[in-house]
């Protein structure tokens, strides 16, 4: 009988100053467990060094990395207690995914439109507005009404409390 297999979002932090080859033992530690215990690495994602909220182990800044990994808990269990003995990794954290989670594959495509900046559009005919876009359109509306009709309402509202 196989055991269960689960997928799993594990975010550590190794120190800002860590040399690129001590961040590589750690990739290798983490594949090693993966490979000897069956798993397997779904996702990994460097996020580059960061400020922390706080210091951690006296350091003021970390590099994080996320990983998404389809394993058994032993395997897991054992991933994050070989984290706690490795000086390289500041902190970490496991937590399991919905079992239907299915990772989101963003084409080349998007990413270049992306990076390029988004333009302001207008919605053409046939497209609904936002409900956002649709507030800030009555307001705009609501306001130019109000000037049409003879100016501020405040100089009424003055007049209204002398009363």
């Amino acid at each position: 009988m196989s055991e269960l297999v689960r997928k799993y979002e594990l975010i550590y932090i190794h120190p800002g100053n860590l040399p690129s080859e001590d961040v590589e033992n750690v990739d290798e530690i983490l594949n090693g467990t993966l490979e000897r215990m069956d798993g397997e690495l779904l996702h990994r994602e460097d996020w580059g060094v960061r400020a922390l909220a706080y210091q951690v182990k006296k350091n003021a800044e970390g590099r994080y990395i996320l990983v998404r990994l389809a394993c058994s808990p032993d395997c897991l269990k054992e991933i994050e207690r070989r984290f706690k003995i490795t000086e390289s990794v500041i902190k970490f954290l496991s937590v399991r995914l919905a079992d239907n989670y299915v990772q989101e594959v963003i084409p080349e495509v998007v990413e270049e439109v992306a990076a390029e900046g988004t333009e302001e559009k207008t919605p053409e005919e046939g497209e609904e507005k936002t409900s956002e876009e649709s507030v800030v359109a009555v307001a705009e509306e609501v306001v130019a009404e109000d000037k049409a009709a003879g100016g501020s309402d405040d100089a009424e509202d003055k007049n209204a409390g002398e009363e």
